[in-house]
C-alpha cells in the first residue's frame, strides 16, 4: 500500500496579488499539462481552479492599467512614508535629553508597536490598520503626547491620506461591480480553497487511486508543488526583507575631522 504523499503548506494569504496569482497559474498549468484524470483530480474541480486563475489574471491586467490603481499606489506610498515618519520620530525622542519628551515617546512607542507592520500590509487591509492605530493615538491620554512631540500635523495627514485611499478603493470596487467582477479580496480565498481540495485529492488518489490514475505522475507533481512552494516562500521572504530595508531611515553621513 502506498504512503500518503506529503505536500508542503504555503501561507498563501501572505503573498501579494501578483505572487499569489503566479503560484496558482504555475500549478494550474502543470495540471493541464499532465492531465487532471491522470492525477486523480475531478474534471469539475480542475475546471473550477482554472476559472479562478483566469479571473485573477484578468483582474490584475485591468488593475494595472486602471487610472485609480496608479493613484492608489501613490497614496499607499504616502501612507507608508507618514507611518515611517511617526515611528522614526517616536524612536528618536526616546533618546531626548528632555524628560517630558522621553515620557511622551515611551507612551507612544507602546501604542505604535502595533503599527510596525502596517507598511507591509496590502492596500485592502492597510486603511483599517491605520484607522485602529489613529483611534488609539487620539485617546485623551495619548493625544497630549502627540502634541508634545509635534506630531499633530503628521497624524492629521495620515488620517487624510487614509480616507483618500478608502475613497479610491470604493471607486475601484464600483467599477468592478459594473463589470460584474469579484474583487481579489473575495477571489483569493476561493482560489486557495479550491487548491486545498486539489491537494486532498492528490493525496487520496496516490493512496488508493486506480488506473487511469498514475501514482508516479502524482508523486512527481507533488515534488513539483513542493519545489514551487519553497521558491515562492523564499522569494516572499526576500521581498519582505527588501521592503523592510527600504523603510529603515538612512544614517546621516559622518564628516571626518
Amino acid at each position: 500500500m502506498e504512503e500518503i504523499i506529503q505536500i508542503q503548506k504555503l501561507s498563501l494569504y501572505r503573498l501579494d496579488n501578483a505572487s499569489h496569482t503566479d503560484f496558482h497559474t504555475t500549478i494550474g498549468g502543470r495540471i493541464a499539462e499532465v492531465g487532471a484524470e491522470k492525477l486523480g483530480i475531478p474534471a469539475a474541480l480542475a475546471a473550477e481552479y482554472q476559472q479562478c486563475i483566469q479571473e485573477a489574471i484578468e483582474m490584475i491586467k485591468e488593475t494595472r492599467t486602471s487610472r485609480r490603481t496608479k493613484a492608489l499606489q501613490q497614496k499607499d506610498a504616502e501612507c507608508d512614508r507618514l507611518v515611517s515618519f511617526i515611528l522614526a520620530v517616536v524612536r528618536a525622542m526616546r533618546l531626548s535629553p528632555r524628560a517630558e519628551a522621553v515620557e511622551s515617546a515611551e507612551d507612544l512607542y507602546l501604542q505604535l508597536r502595533v503599527g510596525k507592520r502596517i507598511q507591509a500590509e496590502g492596500i485592502g487591509i492597510k486603511p483599517a490598520r491605520i484607522e485602529a492605530l489613529l483611534h488609539d493615538l487620539r485617546k485623551p491620554e495619548h493625544a497630549v503626547h502627540i502634541t508634545r512631540l509635534g506630531l499633530d500635523e503628521a497624524v492629521g495627514l495620515l488620517d487624510k491620506v487614509k480616507e483618500e485611499v478608502r475613497a479610491l478603493m470604493n471607486e475601484r470596487s464600483e467599477e468592478r461591480i459594473e463589470k460584474k467582477r469579484p474583487s481579489l479580496t473575495h477571489l483569493r480565498p476561493k482560489t486557495d480553497e479550491v487548491y486545498g481540495r486539489i491537494v486532498q485529492h492528490l493525496q487520496m488518489s496516490h493512496f488508493v487511486g486506480k488506473p487511469p490514475v498514475d501514482r508516479e505522475a502524482i508523486a512527481q507533481f507533488a515534488s513539483y508543488i513542493n519545489e514551487r512552494v519553497s521558491q515562492t516562500r523564499m522569494t516572499h521572504k526576500q521581498s519582505q526583507s527588501h521592503r523592510k530595508a527600504l523603510r529603515k531611515p538612512k544614517a546621516a553621513p559622518t564628516s571626518t575631522p
